[in-house]
């Protein structure tokens, strides 16, 4: 504890302490008074290991003041144990790279909550700096599980595509009063962190994203194992829906739950709707909007299910680049389209490519269809007169 905070307590223990009557509420309720809001630098980054120690003992000392210095299992077995903890004084980044080691092995608890902080708090500042300012983010210092890694970096891409291309780039994040839940479960329970942010640009403006993560011990070490942003027109808005409030710490474990975003074909539920209303018109209108990435995933998506009239539609209609009528299309056998077993090989992977614009209307989407980086495929797209992205005949060769 700094010098400052343990002279304060030892005063209030010597005097407006010792009396019955004030309780640990109200304690608590000093103790937030005495701290001040966090702001997180993003650019310098500019925490360091001691900083972060002191913060975590100090935030595991109160911790233990407001649940009477028990353990949260002792209160309350297999129930949540619910607290507020004022953020910490000073300012974070990852600079250097901490352990978030947990407290007990196996198992998390409201001891790891100050950890757990800092774990979401330093995932947040990479994840806002890679979508804003085009930085690296390494998601597996933060997240054990592969399925949500690939979410995670999907995410990324989705959101730096609409920020990255602006001057306005992003000064420092701002994180508010933020809570912390502990449930127990049979795999050594369980945090619940709700942490809302302000992000804050060097030109003055800025907006504020809630954040909601689950933290689990895996291997001693402190990783998230869900992690959704709120907000409208955000990438988990429009995938998982406003209304997905994280309720399941295992969810990235689900195999169906996880078909719906790993699969080359699986469509979002944005982009469902967008087919069902696609494939009763073929109206190119109903694309406006749409990344390339996502128009390519409606064709892989026809293509497999064999509707093949809704595929023709998909390519593109400037005359110059068309190679054969949909006359000429409903001729093709059957044995030479593929089967949708070899469908799904052919575009294993493309809902994680990066589309690369080669001129004012064409690109390819670079994707890896085995996983490794060393086979590249690339799927051929064309802007209309429209300035609609429609897919080249013949997309991958």
């Amino acid at each position: 504890m700094k010098e400052p905070m343990r002279d304060i307590k030892k005063s209030l223990d010597a005097t407006v302490f010792k009396d019955s009557q004030f309780s640990a509420k109200h304690k608590h309720a000093v103790f937030q008074k005495i701290h001040k809001r966090k702001t997180i630098y993003v650019l310098p980054a500019l925490v360091s290991g001691l900083l972060l120690t002191v913060v975590v003992s100090t935030g595991i000392y109160f911790a233990s003041e407001r649940i009477g210095g028990e353990s949260p299992d002792a209160l309350v077995p297999n129930h949540p144990v619910t607290t507020e903890i004022p953020p910490p004084q000073g300012e974070g980044g990852t600079e250097t790279v901490p352990l978030y080691a947990a407290k007990e092995d196996g198992e998390v608890s409201m001891k790891d909550a100050e950890t757990a902080y800092a774990l979401c708090v330093d995932a947040l500042t990479d994840y806002y700096n890679a979508i804003w300012n085009g930085t690296e983010i390494d998601v597996g210092k933060f997240i054990g599980n592969e399925n949500l890694q690939q979410y995670l970096e999907t995410k990324i891409q989705f959101e730096s595509k609409k920020y990255g291309t602006m001057d306005s780039k992003v000064k420092q994040l701002e994180i508010g009063d933020w809570k912390v839940t502990f449930t127990n479960d049979e795999k050594g329970g369980y945090l619940y962190l709700e942490v809302p942010v302000s992000i804050r640009k060097h030109d003055g403006g800025g907006y504020g994203e809630g954040t909601e993560f689950f933290v689990r011990n895996i291997d001693g070490k402190l990783t998230i194992v869900d992690w959704y942003t709120g907000g409208k027109d955000t990438y988990d808005y429009l995938v998982r829906g406003y209304e997905q409030k994280i309720g399941n710490p295992n969810v990235w474990n689900d195999h169906d739950w996880v078909n719906k975003f790993k699969s080359g074909t699986g469509l979002y539920d944005f982009e469902q709707q967008v087919y069902d209303r696609f494939q009763l018109t073929h109206d190119a209108n109903e694309l406006i909007g749409l990344e390339p990435i996502s128009i390519a995933k409606l064709y892989a998506y026809a293509s497999y299910q064999q509707d093949f009239e809704t595929a023709y539609a998909l390519y593109t209609d400037r005359e110059e680049h068309i190679l054969w009528s949909e006359e000429e299309d409903e001729q093709i056998p059957l044995a030479d389209r593929g089967t949708p077993e070899q469908v799904l090989e052919t575009y294993k992977g493309l809902e994680r490519g990066s589309f690369i614009q080669t001129s004012d209307y064409e690109g390819y989407i670079k994707f890896y269809p085995n996983g490794e980086q060393h086979v590249e495929s690339g799927f051929s797209m064309i802007k209309n007169e429209e300035g609609i992205w429609q897919v080249a005949f013949l997309p991958v060769q």
